[in-house]
């Protein structure tokens, strides 16, 4: 993909939501964000096997204070206040996300559908939340 296509793209509030990105277009996709002046956000699972650890590199990232135990509400609560009146739209990143995937799925589909839905709600309020989750171009095939 290019720069002229994710900025293109990332203005649009009503397309906001979680996708997959190929490992190569991080670079574009992070140009793009600072063309759009969106803050861009990375999140490394590396090595990230559990819910409660996820929350903790979300938390972390997003500089809020990080949910205890299971509490995805605590999380789409501070991702809703994420969004202040000055932010045109806000991207995140979330890479290494191969174990994570692999061992704890639940958990991870479970933030992929917090990270939808705070991207319905950042879209009421007319500004796009983008989450990107990088994918090594092999692993597209197998999304089917």
């Amino acid at each position: 993909m290019s720069v002229l296509w994710f900025d293109g793209l990332l203005t649009q509030v009503a397309d906001a939501g979680v996708y997959f990105l190929p490992q190569p277009d991080i670079e574009e996709l992070l140009e793009a964000a600072a063309v759009n002046r969106f803050p861009c956000l990375r999140v490394n699972l590396r090595e990230c096997t559990d819910c409660a650890d996820l929350q903790l590199r979300i938390a972390g990232a997003l500089h809020f204070p990080a949910p205890t135990g299971s509490n995805w509400d605590a999380l789409t609560r501070a991702l809703g206040q994420l969004r202040s009146p000055g932010t045109p739209g806000l991207v995140l990143v979330l890479e290494h996300s191969d174990a994570l995937r692999a061992q704890a799925t639940d958990a991870f589909k479970t933030a992929m559908q917090v990270l939808q839905a705070a991207s319905a709600d950042w879209a009421l309020q007319h500004a796009p939340l983008w989450s990107f989750i990088v994918l090594d171009e092999s692993e597209f095939d197998a999304l089917d």
